[in-house]
C-alpha cells in the first residue's frame, strides 16, 4: 500500500485561510483552551501564533475565537461553533481527498463520474446489486413518478417507480446520474419468458450458484456481458449451472440513490 501525504489549503479571496499549520494551531486551542500553551504545543512562537490567528479572522465570514475573562479557572480562549465546524470540515475534506487518491488505483473505476466514485469508496448498501445508470425518461401520474434508466450492457431500459415526493427530493431530471440498489431476494428468476413487454424482464444465464443451506445464491449474467445480478432462491425453485432463464424486477422493488 501507498504510503501517501496530501496537504489541504483552502483560500478565501485569493489568500490563505487554511492550511495543516493552521489547523494544527486551532486544534491545540480547542484542547487546552490558552493560545499561549497552543502555541508551545503547535512548536510556533506566540507571535506566530496570534499572526496566523489574526490572519485568518480578518477573512472569516464569522469569529473563530471566544475569549473568557475571570472564573474559576482563571480564563481562556475557545473556538467558536463556526470554528468547530471549520476543523469538522477540514477533517472531511482531507478524507475525501484520500479517498480520491484510492481511486486512482482502481482503474476498472471511470473518473468521469462522481456518483460511481463516491458510491464506489463512501457509500455501502447491504444490497447485493448495485447498478449506474442515466434517466432517459420520466413522467409523473399522481403521487408516483415513473422513471426509464439506461444501464450499459442491459438490453433494455430499467422501470423505477418511486413516490413523487421522494423524485422532487432527489431531485430527479432527464439525463441524471442515479444509482440503482437491488436486493437479491428481489430479483425473481422464471423459467420461461413472461408475458410480451413486461417492465424489467429480460433473458440470463446461470452464472455460479452457491448453498446456502435452505436457501441457493445465485450470480447470473445478462446480455452476454459483464453485468451480473445476484438472487437468492428456496430450495423448491432450483436452477442449473448455464441455465438460461428470464429475471424480473419490480419497479417499486428498486431504490435510488444520486447526487444533487
Amino acid at each position: 500500500m501507498l504510503n501517501t501525504e496530501i496537504l489541504l489549503t483552502i483560500k478565501l479571496q485569493q489568500q490563505l485561510f487554511v492550511d495543516p499549520k493552521r489547523v494544527r494551531l486551532l486544534k491545540e486551542i480547542q484542547k487546552c483552551g490558552s493560545i499561549n500553551q497552543a502555541a508551545k504545543n503547535a512548536k510556533v512562537s506566540y507571535k506566530s501564533a496570534w499572526d496566523h490567528l489574526a490572519a485568518m479572522n480578518d477573512m472569516s465570514p464569522k469569529p473563530l475565537l471566544e475569549r473568557n475573562v475571570g472564573g474559576k479557572n482563571g480564563g481562556g480562549t475557545e473556538l467558536t461553533i463556526y470554528a468547530q465546524r471549520l476543523l469538522q470540515l477540514y477533517d472531511l475534506l482531507e478524507k475525501t481527498q484520500e479517498k480520491a487518491f484510492q481511486i486512482l488505483q482502481d482503474e476498472s473505476l471511470p473518473l468521469d463520474s462522481v456518483l460511481h466514485a463516491t458510491a464506489k469508496f463512501s457509500l455501502q448498501s447491504s444490497a447485493r446489486n448495485q447498478f449506474f445508470g442515466k434517466i432517459v425518461n420520466l413522467k409523473y401520474e399522481n403521487i408516483h413518478c415513473f422513471l426509464e434508466i439506461e444501464i450499459e450492457g442491459v438490453p433494455q431500459y430499467l422501470m423505477v417507480s418511486i413516490t413523487e415526493k421522494s423524485a422532487v427530493r432527489l431531485k430527479l431530471a432527464l439525463g441524471k446520474e442515479v444509482m440503482m440498489m437491488i436486493k437479491a431476494p428481489w430479483v425473481k428468476i422464471h423459467h420461461t419468458p413472461l408475458q410480451e413487454n413486461a417492465f424489467n424482464t429480460f433473458p440470463a444465464q446461470v452464472k455460479e450458484i452457491t448453498d446456502k443451506g435452505d436457501r441457493e445464491e445465485v450470480i447470473l449474467t445478462v446480455n452476454q456481458t459483464a453485468i451480473e445480478f445476484c438472487a437468492t432462491l428456496t430450495q423448491a425453485d432450483r436452477v442449473k449451472l448455464n441455465e438460461k432463464v428470464w429475471i424480473h424486477i419490480d419497479p417499486e422493488q428498486i431504490i435510488l440513490a444520486t447526487l444533487y
